[in-house]
């Protein structure tokens, strides 16, 4: 009776004799534990039909096992990770599963592998943030998209990605040093062109340059940290990250500041981690000048 000729012709088709079996199980005629083959090979039949869903729902009903307590977690995890392509890609699969109750990170940590082994790094990015896999999500950010987004100018991205894992920093390592610089960065840039109260600390030109200063041997030692894990697009990140904070600072330096702060301002700059033909940059040329012609009026009240 329980053999999958007595329904059919195919011998991997068990959906028949399954219900059978559900019937009879209902009555008490045997005892579940008996029939493990057969549960498990409409599970194993099902995915190959594209239907997931079902093969899981079939795995939910299995009966608890002592010897085997986390079989049923065990069967749906495999299901949700060898089959990805199949269910994610059908919503109305990807409801019914969330509707069996699946929890939803187990759903997201199988795209976010599928993701990932596929190359498409921004969707696997979105996946891991989702299951909360904080430090290959931070991983990813620095490595793959982070630059990515600053150089479209995609700030608002940027942001909502980096202060997505603010809150589990202390579970990511070199957080200062990795998306904790996008944030820093943002926050400096916005410090430096309003002037309002909530950046009060920011007011003076020597308090501006410290923070500017701390910054900048931050994004040193980051790109230090990461080395060959950046790409090329990342350091150039870095660049226009350090020319921008650049242009602000020496954009304060004119006026009535003295020219020990003057120099100070320029020792900050030329900390910066240097881009490409730096010194061929009108930002790298304009400051040599002004150095040196602070240098010279420094030299000459000196000798008078």
């Amino acid at each position: 009776m329980f053999s999958t000729f007595s329904s059919t012709h195919d011998p991997l088709d068990y959906h028949m004799i399954w219900h059978q079996r559900a019937i009879l199980e209902a009555v008490d005629a045997f005892n579940s534990n008996d029939l493990q083959a057969l549960d498990m090979g409409l599970i194993s039949q099902l995915p190959c039909q594209e239907q997931c869903h079902w093969a899981i729902y079939v795995a939910l009903h299995k009966s608890y096992r002592d010897d085997y307590p986390y079989l049923q977690a065990i069967l749906i995890r495999e299901i949700l990770f060898q089959y990805c392509e199949s269910w994610s890609s059908q919503e109305s699969q990807r409801q019914f599963i969330e509707d069996l109750g699946i929890p939803l990170q187990w759903l997201h940590e199988a795209m976010a592998v599928y993701f990932n082994y596929h190359g498409d790094l921004p969707r696997a990015l979105e996946h891991f943030l989702e299951c909360e896999n904080w430090q290959k999500a931070h991983s990813i950010f620095m490595t793959s998209v982070a630059h990515a987004l600053f150089l479209s100018a995609n700030d608002s991205e940027t942001w909502r990605i980096a202060t997505s894992m603010e809150n589990h920093k202390s579970e990511i390592e070199n957080w200062d040093l990795g998306a904790g610089i996008y944030i820093s960065f943002y926050v400096l840039r916005s410090s430096l062109q309003e002037d309002n109260n909530t950046m009060a600390e920011l007011d003076s030109l020597d308090s501006k340059n410290a923070a500017c200063k701390d910054f900048l041997g931050r994004l040193n030692e980051s790109a230090a940290v990461w080395g060959g894990n950046l790409h090329v697009d990342a350091r150039v990140a870095y660049s226009k990250m350090a020319d921008e904070i650049c242009n602000l600072l020496l954009s304060d330096t004119s006026g009535s500041q003295t020219r020990d702060d003057q120099l100070n301002c320029y020792d900050t700059v030329f900390s910066a981690p240097p881009s490409r033909k730096t010194f061929d940059q009108p930002i790298y040329r304009m400051l040599l000048q002004f150095s040196l012609a602070v240098f010279q009026k420094c030299q000459v009240s000196l000798s008078s």
